[in-house]
């Protein structure tokens, strides 16, 4: 068994991460850091296609961040073009200075995201020795991506989200207890609170809700460093 320790910051997904908030992220000494879906988006664009040309300065942002942190960044996302051309909503993956991998979300949402298409990447990636999962917004009801994860015996899985206005916060916590449970899995969600949207960032693990944020909480930036045991996944 290891332990992994991994911080998540809910995170206002207008507002920049101030140097002072890097030092606190440094400080972590967390293996992991895991920023909402949408974040960092500091340009009002009126579609994906005109917020696509500000993915340099997206990611300079999370460049910063690395420059002190030497754990792994699961950046938020953004929307890019890919090598294919395509616009997609993409989850840039940083570590030491270095824009390593993107994971391109699989569901995007016609009606909120006019334009973008299913990315192709892989779901299942290995970075600081472990093996991990990740889902961004709508990819949580696709149930491809939850075979391949019991196919691969996936153990924690990393979850980008907006909160699902449509359930109350203790129906949250509810359908995220029992989908730990059924999936057998550690579910660390990620979620930034954007024009009155309330943020659940929370841990389901298998016996149950590890740590969420407190109703009050959810229109704030919340930081916090978990500790999460792994028997399979952690590869050194």
């Amino acid at each position: 068994m290891a332990v992994i320790k991994i911080a998540i910051y809910q995170k206002n997904l207008h507002k920049r991460i101030s140097p002072e908030e890097i030092s606190k992220i440094q400080q972590s000494k967390a293996h992991f850091l895991i920023l909402p879906e949408g974040f960092p988006h500091f340009f009002q664009s009126e579609s994906p296609e005109n917020a696509a040309k500000h993915e340099k300065e997206y990611q300079d942002h999370l460049l910063e961040i690395s420059e002190t942190f030497p754990g792994v960044i699961l950046g938020g996302s953004h929307y890019r073009k890919n090598e294919e051309g395509h616009l997609v909503s993409a989850l840039p993956i940083v570590q030491s200075l270095v824009l390593v991998d993107f994971y391109e979300k699989k569901s995007p949402s016609a009606s909120k995201e006019p334009g973008v298409v299913p990315g192709k990447t892989e779901s299942i990636f290995i970075m600081g020795g472990l093996r991990f999962g990740l889902l961004v917004g709508e990819d949580l009801e696709n149930e491809a991506i939850w075979k391949e994860f019991k196919k691969e015996d996936i153990e924690i899985i990393f979850y980008l989200s907006y909160a699902d206005e449509k359930r109350s916060y203790e129906e949250d916590l509810t359908y995220f207890e029992s989908l730990a449970k059924e999936k057998s899995i550690h579910l660390i969600r990620v979620c930034g609170p954007s024009e009155g949207k309330p943020a659940r960032s929370l841990y389901a693990s298998p016996s149950g809700i590890n740590w969420k944020v407190g109703k009050v909480e959810e229109d704030k930036d919340v930081f916090k460093t978990l500790s999460v045991n792994v028997m399979r996944s952690y590869l050194l």
